[in-house]
């Protein structure tokens, strides 16, 4: 990978075991729709996470540096 991850991105690195099962399903798949933007970055910042609000889901339509950087 070129650069850095978006805050999503990299917010999956660092994630293990639970954490890491519980933000792919808030994010969703093409087949199974995740939660709404606003409510995973609620529950992201009430956990002391810092992550950016449009990163969400310009990780989500691969529109993020994370996409770019795998192309």
């Amino acid at each position: 990978m070129h650069g850095t991850p978006c805050s999503i991105g990299a917010l999956l690195d660092r994630l293990q075991g639970d954490e890491l099962a519980a933000l792919n399903t808030m994010l969703g798949t093409p087949d199974a729709p995740g939660w709404p933007a606003s409510e995973i970055f609620k529950v992201l910042t009430d956990e002391g996470f810092t992550v950016g609000y449009q990163q969400i889901n310009k990780h989500r339509g691969r529109k993020c540096r994370c996409a770019r950087a795998a192309a």
